[in-house]
């Protein structure tokens, strides 16, 4: 069996001239995560992580504080879309990284016109997102699982793996649209309520896959600083 473990990135750094990059808040979020997992004796057999600045720093700070070697492949299938140009064709003068600004249909409206309109040469079609991060993830367990096949990876009495995969609430929100079959909708819920660098954890056998955890911040809940628990 396979634990595959979708972590969304640290905070962003909304509303300045590079939202790419991790806040202050974002960067502390990542390292709790990794001493959390330090802390639990948690075992990662393969890391990645989209090509996103976000993405990326928060794979390094994780897995530094766990203490792990491992290097992060890159799948750009993590990425997450590109809400500036989203906004700039579909907002109609509202962006989406406006923090507490944005209300929640607001948002809903935004995503909705993309989702009903035709690719273009500025951004894929809705369509063509939310199932490519699906895609990503059952392709690398699959690639895995294989491996595994071939050179067993022993851990408490049985042959299995824990895949971590660095990326945003947007790739997650769809993912999980792929696997409960969510009406868009839901999915623009799941999308706004998950949180900073929090873990949702599929099991895939040979059953198939399934939902074991969605968004939880075990590492977060325990600080003083309950600040730190964010969705930006």
């Amino acid at each position: 069996m396979t634990h595959v473990f979708l972590v969304r990135h640290g905070q962003a750094s909304s509303g300045t001239d590079n939202y790419d990059r991790l806040s202050p808040a974002g960067i502390e979020q990542a390292r709790l995560l990794g001493r959390f997992w330090k802390q639990c004796d948690f075992r990662i057999d393969a890391a990645f992580s989209g090509s996103l600045e976000r993405q990326q720093h928060t794979a390094q700070l994780a897995l530094d504080e766990l203490g792990s070697s491992l290097k992060v492949g890159t799948l750009e299938g993590l990425n997450e879309y590109d809400h500036s140009t989203i906004d700039r064709l579909y907002g109609k003068g509202i962006v989406s990284d406006g923090g507490d600004d944005l209300k929640f249909d607001q948002y809903v409206e935004i995503m909705s016109r993309w989702r009903d309109a035709s690719a273009t040469e500025a951004a894929l079609s809705w369509k063509d997102f939310s199932g490519t991060g699906w895609a990503t993830v059952t392709n690398a367990v699959d690639s895995h699982t294989q491996q595994i096949e071939k050179q067993p990876v022993r851990s408490h009495g049985g042959t299995h793996a824990h895949l971590a995969f660095f990326t945003s609430g947007g790739v997650i929100a769809t993912i999980l649209q792929q696997l409960l079959s969510t009406s868009f909708e839901s999915t623009m819920h799941a999308l706004w309520q998950t949180r900073n660098s929090s873990v949702t954890n599929l099991l895939f056998n040979k059953d198939g896959v399934s939902l074991v955890d969605y968004n939880t911040v075990a590492h977060l809940q325990g600080q003083p600083d309950k600040r730190l628990i964010t969705q930006i």
